[in-house]
């Protein structure tokens, strides 16, 4: 009998084991989790660990990373230490990689596990610019045999009790001018076949950069999926706006689990049976960035469209590899008080929270305005 993984809201190793039941998904021989699977999707500068570990607080039972590029994961220490720290702290944990070439995610794939990581995943969905320049995501995913071969690539080279995954979207028919559900789950056999473990299917097609997110996800596809029976769990992803949708979605597709990018970043308690207040969630996720070992200044600093440029001090584990450390901070804070009225506008529109340099700096600043406690010692 397998054993269920319960992700540990500490910052640490604990990974609590019971026994598997009927009702669980077995991910690999050495990842089960209870049924279903609440789960957090990756997201550039925004799957941070202390955000990770707020969320898993709060229910969700698995995390992505933020998308890591594979080849320079595999290359490069320093990027693998500001990606993860030493190692993986919180569990269970799947690294997601962007990669075009089977060497390159396969070997990302070895030093992931090595970090302790459960598993790692193929990004076949991402719609971004930067995507489709630098030919990853789902700008690749008409090349059914490179995306393949990528995935047996890490397949062979990793221990099968290391997941291997992969995240994608509808695809197109083969002319490219409407949705296909028949290549959708072609596709998807193929990468099971190839050696995945697990389907997430973003349940829209790709669309373009500027619009990603274009009309309802058709969750009809992921149920397609689903009853094509492929013999490894399904993720739905797509339509979960409200702490309902979520149980809709569940019900509409017969998926193993659920995934969940933007709600889950305005309520990180989405997967609680109680919702916790917004001003709440920012107090604990300050307390986390506190009580967490990454460093909150390190010589990060925004560039100018907002969002990156690379810490000064190489090596040092940040809260992305992507995004500078505080823009991590004040994103994820508009966007757990972007629902709370005119009074949370107010704050967030404050030039002291706007133009603030460092990370105590908006600390001190939130606390004050929202009557946050400061953490017990």
């Amino acid at each position: 009998m397998s054993a269920i993984v319960n992700a540990d809201a500490s910052d640490g190793d604990g990974v609590q084991l019971t026994d598997a039941g009927d009702g669980d998904v077995q991910i690999t021989s050495a990842l089960t989790l209870r049924r279903p699977i609440y789960c957090m999707a990756p997201m550039v500068g925004q799957s941070d660990r202390p955000f990770r570990l707020l969320c898993r607080r709060h229910g969700t039972t698995l995390c992505y990373s933020e998308m890591l590029m594979a080849d320079e994961f595999a290359a490069s220490a320093p990027y693998r230490h500001e990606a993860l720290g030493a190692r993986v702290r919180d569990h269970p944990l799947i690294v997601q990689f962007a990669a075009n070439e089977p060497d390159a995610f396969a070997r990302a794939a070895v030093a992931a596990h090595a970090m302790g990581a459960a598993g790692a995943d193929l990004n076949i969905g991402c719609p971004q610019r930067r995507a489709r320049e630098g030919f990853y995501g789902s700008w690749m995913q008409e090349d059914w045999d490179l995306c393949c071969a990528i995935i047996a690539a890490a397949r062979t080279a990793c221990p099968r009790g290391f997941a291997i995954t992969a995240k994608l979207r509808v695809q197109y028919c083969e002319r490219g001018t409407r949705p296909s559900t028949e290549r959708t789950v072609e596709f998807a056999r193929r990468l099971v076949a190839a050696g995945a473990d697990l389907i997430a299917l973003h349940a829209r097609v790709r669309g373009s950069p500027e619009q990603r997110r274009a009309g309802a996800a058709d969750l009809t596809v992921v149920r397609a999926l689903v009853d094509a029976g492929l013999g490894v769990p399904i993720l739905s992803n797509g339509n979960v706006r409200s702490r309902e949708d979520v149980a809709l979605n569940l019900k509409a597709t017969g998926a193993d689990g659920v995934m969940v990018a933007e709600e889950l970043l305005r309520d990180p308690s989405l997967f609680a049976p109680e919702k916790v207040s917004a001003p709440a969630l920012v107090g604990a996720y300050l307390d986390l960035l506190r009580e967490s070992d990454i460093p909150r200044e390190d010589g990060s600093v925004s560039g100018k469209d907002g969002a990156v440029t690379r810490a000064t001090t190489e090596g040092v584990e940040r809260y992305s590899v992507w995004w500078a450390n505080i823009e991590v901070l004040r994103c994820h804070v508009k966007r757990m008080l972007e629902r709370g009225g005119s009074s949370s506008k107010e704050i967030l529109q404050r030039n002291t929270f706007r133009k603030a340099a460092t990370l105590a700096d908006v600390d001190r600043y939130l606390r004050g305005r929202l009557r946050l406690a400061e953490p017990a010692e």
